[in-house]
């Protein structure tokens, strides 16, 4: 199989490298995934990179693995981005389609969203998506796509995503030391997105909730596209740090226990289970109850759905038919579904999974994706 037949993704997320190596299956129509790893890595911190050796070494080692399991060699990757550096807005462009053949072209497509995306930016940042929301012809909206009619005044809505140039730059250093090229950089929202929210879903009105460890990304699908989307600085540490402090354990022991034994709603915990906790200097044992969890998990994840409520609301967006779909490894935790339902004005809420119609994912990979 030829190099360009396999792509690469590399998801640099808050203290830990995912990759993924798939290739698209021409007779299913469907992206195939071959193999995945993932390692943890000292030198990134929300997403962001604070130490360049240690990030070139923990890409080094995942990539090597992902290769070992697809038996396969890579030399490019898309570099999937996130965390608080990432600030978005909406806009709107117009161009005038001068010709006396006024039939639209993808050409003046692309003019329409490049004047939108013609806006000042500090100059520290820099513009990674320009994604389009819907266009307008002679002010009439609700044009999908507007190729091939008539017209004279096209415009657009777009969703731009900007990211700070310099956590992008040492990204990107990171990875060029490790020996591979960045073919193009992603939000990580907009990538789970179009995996695991369905063409339905975005057209009726739903909220993507991805928590990750020190950032929870979210994003506000309507009418069949990315409306908002924002980075709320919470996340899955923030809570193993909460257990930590307050048990006098160490990170690992309270990761430990927050997967195996944190809920978020009390009556998911049973009322006379004991944990067994190894304190700081890795001798000392003592017991707590499961319930006394409760008490580091519930307001974090309170704090979480407020912010995310907030949000919401200046959006102006709480009417939301399709409801939550919770992504991320803090959304694991047992009664998160059901918390999301009760703390935000929405229906329903269900687990993100990438959806069957265009991805094939064997069972063993399916925790990198």
């Amino acid at each position: 199989m030829a190099k360009s037949d396999i792509v690469a993704g590399l998801d640099m997320g808050s203290g830990r490298v995912t990759c993924v190596l798939a290739e698209h299956d021409a007779e299913s129509d469907k992206i195939r995934i071959l193999a995945g790893a993932s390692v943890p890595c000292k030198g990134l911190r929300g997403g962001v990179v604070v130490n360049i050796p240690e990030t070139q070494r923990a890409i080094t080692n995942v990539m090597e693995l992902a290769e070992e399991k697809a038996k396969e060699i890579v030399g490019e990757v898309y570099l999937g981005v996130r965390g608080g550096h990432i600030q978005t807005f909406n806009n709107r462009g117009a161009y005038n389609i001068a010709r006396a053949d006024r039939e639209i072209t993808p050409e003046d497509v692309s003019n329409v969203i490049e004047n939108a995306k013609a806006i000042p930016v500090q100059s520290d940042r820099e513009i990674m998506h320009v994604v389009p929301q819907g266009y307008s012809l002679d002010r009439q909206r609700g044009v999908p796509n507007p190729v091939g009619m008539e017209g004279a005044l096209l415009e657009v809505s777009v969703h731009i995503v900007t990211a700070q140039s310099s956590h992008i730059s040492n990204l990107m250093k990171a990875v060029s030391l490790a020996g591979f090229r960045v073919v193009d950089t992603v939000y990580n929202l907009l990538a789970i997105g179009e995996l695991v929210v369905s063409p339905e879903e975005k057209d009726l009105g739903c909220l993507l909730i991805d928590i990750g460890g020190l950032t929870t990304s979210v994003g506000i699908y309507y009418e069949g596209s990315l409306r908002f989307s924002k980075e709320i600085p919470l996340g899955g540490d923030h809570v193993t740090r909460d257990i930590a402090s307050g048990l006098g354990t160490s990170i690992m022991t309270a990761q430990e226990i927050k997967e195996k034994h944190g809920a978020v709603l009390s009556s998911l915990v049973e009322e006379d289970r004991v944990i067994s906790i190894t304190g700081l200097d890795a001798r000392t044992k003592r017991e707590i109850k499961a319930r006394d969890l409760l008490d580091y998990v519930q307001p974090r994840t309170e704090e979480t759905f407020e912010s995310i409520n907030t949000f919401l609301q200046n959006c102006n967006s709480s009417d939301l038919p399709g409801g939550a779909i919770l992504t991320g490894g803090a959304s694991l935790l047992k009664g998160m579904n059901e918390a999301a339902e009760t703390l935000l004005p929405i229906q329903q809420a269900r687990q993100g999974f990438a959806r069957p119609d265009i991805l094939e994912c064997p069972e063993e990979y399916r925790s990198q994706i």
